[in-house]
């Protein structure tokens, strides 16, 4: 019952604390292996694919000069090759930076677009689990927006957390956790069975009209 998604269930104050840890160390673990795979192993595998190409056409040309200055004369094709790679080598480096700095970017959006992802079905599920305790809690009106907005500015900041990382920006985004925390309070510590109890109180209420 803990983890349904029935929002007719009730859930306890230990059930939504167990759901939320859950939940987060999932999406967390979701968020750092896409953000991952897209900002490092997808552009690293198309620069280095790049860089080859690049350098060979380089190489090509630097041998096709060498042959040209030759004038007919005894042409080692193998040294001039090997001599070209050891100089196209030594001035790459900057342009190898550059097609690696370009497959980042090319890359990026996506990335952003998975995090985004994970932050909504985060927030998505927690959002359930914090209405059932909301139910339970037989908390109405305001709170439940605010709960809510609790509960998705938390999933944000989990589901965002490697890209904070990696830009240095999680101090600075680190009141968005804290006050998405500070939001779920309520309905953490709400009280448990209000539910219940509000449904045997009108039970009891219809049986002694009927006495």
């Amino acid at each position: 019952m803990s983890f349904s998604l029935d929002l007719t269930k009730p859930l306890g104050r230990l059930g939504l604390a167990i759901n939320t840890v859950i939940l987060g160390a999932v999406f967390y673990g979701v968020s750092v292996g896409a953000y991952h795979y897209m900002s490092h192993t997808l552009p690293e595998s198309e620069a280095h694919h790049q860089e080859a190409v690049v350098k060979a056409a380089l190489v090509d040309k630097a041998v096709a000069k060498a042959k040209t200055a030759a004038k007919g004369k005894a042409f080692d094709a193998a040294a001039a090759k090997t001599q070209a790679e050891a100089a196209v080598s030594a001035d790459f480096k900057k342009q190898a930076e550059e097609i690696h700095h370009h497959a980042v970017e090319g890359w990026a959006p996506f990335a952003v677009f998975l995090l985004i992802l994970s932050a909504v079905f985060f927030a998505g599920f927690l959002s359930v689990y914090v209405q059932r305790r909301a139910n339970d809690g037989g908390l109405k009106g305001l709170w439940i927006f605010t709960n809510h907005l609790g509960a998705w500015a938390l999933a944000g900041y989990v589901a965002f957390y490697p890209f904070l990382s990696a830009h240095g920006l999680r101090n600075a985004w680190a009141p968005a956790f804290i006050a998405g925390l500070v939001l779920l309070l309520p309905v953490l510590f709400a009280g448990e069975g209000h539910h219940d109890h509000d449904h045997d109180h009108g039970d009891g209420h219809d049986h002694g009209h009927s006495h």
